[in-house]
């Protein structure tokens, strides 16, 4: 049952969010697999790179920390370089390699003169290669936002020869690794044995950079004394790799109907790509439900929770967290985002009911429930009756609230027929419970109004459909235009890289169609395609605005 202790707003109890950052104390063996891997770090030629797969949240992050503390050895040097941070760089090879050079010049500084001097001079060849890549980039400005890189190989070859020298490289691939292989073949005069490099966040990063970033590490760092270990999505790898080399083939299968051989064609290459880049592959095993409560108890212990706190997270929010975290589908940074947003929502509105606020948000994080949730976003008075005559049996009560909800799955039937659900059906209205929650989406209010006008419209157009149109051709024509007004407004102070370019074009669009409707007095073929054809940009644009809406939420 649902907790229903009586809080005093007036003496709210100190509360704490749970940070979004790797943890330091990994529950869920972490610390065993960081020290195994650490051991094949150690102990092995160093010549070889480490992939960690896992998708958003899986604990990449964490095991990678668990992994650099478990390495003892002084003779290491460990490299943290975060791709995303230099994301906008024209060339990721050239703060790696900076990023580099900085750990060697911090890891001397603590030797004796002579080892120091050592490593410096070695820093100073990478620092020179650094230089060289950089001299040959050039930049002008385009279209707002963008910027045209361009490459002179001259002056980045003429940066890397020393004056009067003969015998000059003509490659700037050969000059530069020529140039790091003699600096890093000088390691072990200065006392490294290695240098470990751990790359984060390089799916955060666009694919096609991340790509050229991976091809970096295996053209220039196939040296001795260098390890890498890279936490990635491998789907990541699979869109860099399909945009890159199976565009044209995929378009051209397409045609040909043989679309789904080039898929499969695009993931074996993809495989056959990491192979040749990860010597040693790992992928992070889906966490399982019955993990979540080490996992919570690990969370909550970071974070030195309150006794208030943690009794209201264990007794009121963890059975809400059985409906969240299903089927193998356990999110270290999903669970943190949960419990984040309702401390939020129970903080900035003290007023509401906490119960409630648990109970609307579980549909929102269960996102194979999207459906009843648009349901809700669109008609929430209406829902509260429908829900109270589904808690009653009445089976088919949600057709009556949105013709597009289909069976309902058995676990969401369980859910709304449970007590954690009744909490929905004790007031008159959701309205304000519904925008606390819209208020922990990072993506600003335009998305969640932008989809609710879509939501809106889709049911006027199942309306116009199933109606006579020579009666609802005002309404319906009326009402597309006014949505249109509404999202081109929406749409004003948001960037193109934000949103698709159908998206952009989408008022363009319902209001050609629009136009079109207008013509017709009475229903026929045409009018229902034109409907159709409405109804399917909206579906497309309710699809993006969704996936924006449930990808930006709550974080710190």
């Amino acid at each position: 049952m649902p907790a229903a202790a009586a809080r005093d707003n007036h003496a709210m109890p100190a509360r704490k969010i749970l940070l979004d950052s790797p943890t330091a104390q990994p529950a869920l063996g972490y610390s065993e697999i960081g020290r195994a891997f650490a051991t094949i770090i150690s102990q092995s030629e160093p010549r070889f790179a480490i992939g960690i797969f896992g998708g958003w949240g899986s604990g990449k992050t964490t095991l990678m920390k668990a992994i650099k503390a478990a390495l003892s050895d002084d003779s290491l040097v460990i490299v943290d370089f975060n791709a995303w941070r230099f994301e906008r760089e024209p060339q990721l090879l050239i703060p790696l390699l900076d990023t580099i050079r900085a750990a060697l010049v911090k890891w001397s500084e603590p030797r004796d003169a002579s080892t120091r001097e050592k490593l410096r001079s070695i820093a100073s060849r990478i620092g020179r290669v650094v230089r060289a890549l950089a001299t040959g980039l050039t930049a002008e400005a385009g279209l707002p936002g963008a910027v045209k890189v361009s490459y002179d190989v001259g002056a980045a070859l003429g940066a890397l020869s020393a004056p009067g020298e003969q015998d000059v490289a003509q490659s700037l691939y050969v000059a530069a690794f020529q140039e790091l292989e003699r600096a890093f073949s000088d390691f072990a005069v200065g006392g490294v044995t290695r240098v470990v490099v751990f790359v984060d966040d390089l799916d955060r990063c666009l694919p096609g950079n991340a790509l050229d970033l991976l091809e970096s590490i295996k053209l220039f760092f196939d040296l001795p004394g260098f390890i890498f270990v890279v936490g990635l999505d491998e789907d990541v790898v699979q869109r860099a790799i399909r945009a890159r080399f199976t565009e044209q083939d995929e378009y051209q299968s397409a045609q040909e109907g043989r679309a789904a051989s080039a898929a499969l064609a695009s993931q074996r290459l993809s495989r056959e790509y990491v192979k040749k880049i990860f010597q040693v592959p790992y992928s992070l095993p889906a966490m399982l439900p019955q993990q979540l409560d080490d996992l919570l108890t690990a969370m909550y212990k970071e974070a030195a929770l309150g006794s208030v706190q943690l009794g209201d997270l264990r007794d009121r929010v963890r059975p809400y967290l059985e409906y969240v975290a299903v089927e193998r589908r356990v999110n270290p940074r999903e669970v943190k985002r949960f419990i984040n947003a309702y401390i939020l929502q129970t903080l900035v509105r003290p007023e509401l009911d906490p119960d409630t606020v648990l109970a609307l948000q579980t549909l929102v994080f269960r996102y194979d429930w999207h459906l009843l949730y648009d349901a809700i976003f669109t008609d929430p008075a209406r829902f509260i009756g429908t829900l109270g005559k589904f808690r009653e049996g009445e089976d088919s009560a949600f057709k009556d609230l949105s013709p597009d909800l289909p069976v309902l799955p058995a676990t969401l039937v369980a859910y709304l027929r449970s007590d954690y659900a009744e909490p929905l059906i004790r007031h008159s209205s959701l309205d304000n419970y519904l925008s606390s929650l819209q208020s922990t989406r990072s993506t600003g209010p335009w998305a969640s109004e932008a989809y609710g006008q879509m939501i809106q419209l889709k049911k006027e157009i199942q309306n116009a459909l199933a109606s006579d149109w020579a009666e609802v051709r005002e309404d319906m024509t009326g009402t597309t235009m006014g949505a249109v007004a509404s999202l081109n407004e929406l749409l004003r102070g948001v960037s193109t890289a934000e949103i698709s370019t159908s998206l952009f074009a989408l008022p363009r669009q319902l209001s050609d169609i629009t136009n079109e409707l207008v013509k017709l007095t009475r229903g026929s073929k045409q009018t229902e395609q034109l409907l159709l054809s409405m109804r399917d940009a909206v579906d497309s644009a309710i699809d993006e605005l969704r996936h924006i809406r449930d990808s930006t939420g709550f974080q710190v």
